[in-house]
């Protein structure tokens, strides 16, 4: 017998993609998971379209999508979605040989797929390999997106699998959005081909931050201490100089700016994806401020707002955002504005967790993230340029897997949806106690 040392170690295949933060995100979680339940498992994370199409075509592409989701250019998304069939037929033989390949080469022994991308070439790609290897291999998809009838990108690719290679598919989502006399089964079967037993049920693949506050009722008497990480010293004075326009107090060290919530202070972050929208930022936090102005409240407002990378003599968002503040006039006396670039998955969970409202999009990770931690108001970021208020026309400003989660949010969660220009109106319930007092409606 092998001594434990030499015991074979597990070998798990993640297949993702880095458009956006959703998909890696979701690959995260699976790797915190698989580790937890063995931690001698090797895992082997590949991205479908740097490491198995092509490293400058995947660079390309992942550029191109965020770029889009920074600029909130909804239509360019939409022409990438809906070339996914596309890129299935253009690059499927490159995704099957090099799947199967990857397989073979690293004797993998489990395959989780967090992205749309190839479903019928990595599944051809096991069929060989099971026969080849003998191993009970399969495709375990993890839709990263809740599941709505909008979410054709997962599942176009999935019902259009022949019945065979749909038996080496294992489809992981939550439960559906049902519309009226609608079941479950006709959910699966209507989207997927997919009879109902044969769609997993698993809770959300969340990172390991979010799963301490699901089912924490928040505890308003209780300070909570933010700690904001910094990457240079300009980052760090952008950030530490725009608190200072506020009343709150931070302590500065060398890599984080420490600051702490009071129990009575009101809460609100701005996060508009992974790739923040920069524009529709900006707008947020001028409104904000002018909101603000109006109401002269009492209560002391933390706001924080989350930027891109900020890259030293480049007006980066954190850049926009600190001049923003520094040339504001008659700041409001209450409100701290708190910027900061990409931070650690406990600083997000706690800021999900704590604060009275959220401006956000619906992305699927985000989207499940604030379905399982978030208390406050939701309010969901359209781009819809038409200035109206009206769900129809707000939804159209987002791409169509987006609308689906925010239906999803709005439905569960009491979610609406907002632009800019709407804000007002849409905050009428947040800011009540304060708007009678200031006269203001």
């Amino acid at each position: 017998m092998a001594p434990f040392s030499e015991k074979k170690r597990k070998k798990l295949l993640l297949i993702t993609s880095s458009g956006g933060g959703g998909h890696l995100q979701a690959a995260k979680a699976q790797a915190v998971k698989a580790l937890a339940e063995d931690p001698s498992t090797q895992i082997i994370q590949k991205d479908i379209l740097i490491d198995i199409v092509s490293k400058q075509f995947g660079k390309g592409f992942v550029f191109l999508w965020n770029f889009s989701q920074k600029k909130g250019n909804v239509k360019f998304l939409m022409f990438l979605l809906k070339n996914i069939p596309t890129a299935d037929f253009l690059f499927g033989t490159f995704i099957f040989v090099k799947v199967l390949y990857i397989i073979l080469s690293q004797g993998v022994d489990q395959i989780i797929d967090t992205q749309p991308i190839g479903t019928s070439a990595i599944i051809k790609a096991i069929k060989l390999a099971r026969k080849i290897t003998g191993k009970p291999l399969r495709l375990e998809k993890i839709v990263t997106e809740l599941p709505t009838d909008n979410v054709v990108h997962f599942f176009k690719p999935i019902k259009g699998l022949s019945p065979n290679d749909r038996a080496f598919l294992k489809l992981i989502s939550t439960f559906p959005l049902l519309k009226k006399n609608q079941t479950a089964d006709a959910f699966w079967q209507k989207n997927c081909g997919l009879s109902e037993n044969e769609v997993c049920y698993e809770s959300f693949p969340l990172r390991p931050s979010f799963k301490k506050y699901i089912n924490s009722d928040r505890k308003l008497n209780r300070r909570m201490e933010i700690k904001i990480h910094v990457n240079s010293n300009e980052e760090k004075f952008l950030i530490s100089d725009s608190i200072k326009k506020g009343t709150l107090k931070s302590e500065i060290y060398r890599e984080e700016i420490v600051m702490t919530i009071e129990p009575n202070d009101k809460v609100s972050t701005i996060l508009l994806g992974s790739q923040p929208t920069e524009e529709a930022t900006i707008k947020y936090l001028k409104k904000y401020i002018e909101i603000m102005r109006r109401l002269g409240s009492e209560e002391r407002h933390l706001l924080f707002v989350f930027c891109n990378a900020h890259t030293e003599h480049r007006n980066s968002l954190l850049k926009r955002v600190h001049s923003l503040i520094q040339k504001a006039e008659h700041y409001p006396v209450n409100l701290n504005i708190i910027p900061m670039c990409f931070q650690s998955d406990d600083v997000i969970a706690t800021l999900y967790y704590r604060s009275d409202a959220t401006f956000t999009r619906s992305g699927g990770l985000t989207a499940m993230e604030l379905m399982s931690v978030a208390q406050g108001q939701i309010w969901i970021h359209s781009e819809t340029r038409h200035g109206a208020i009206d769900g129809d026309t707000l939804e159209k400003g987002m791409p169509i897997w987006e609308r689906g989660n925010a239906s999803y949010l709005q439905e569960k969660k009491g979610a609406r949806f907002i632009t800019p220009e709407t804000f007002f109106d849409g905050c009428i319930p947040y800011f009540l106690p304060h708007i009678a007092k200031a006269g203001i409606v």
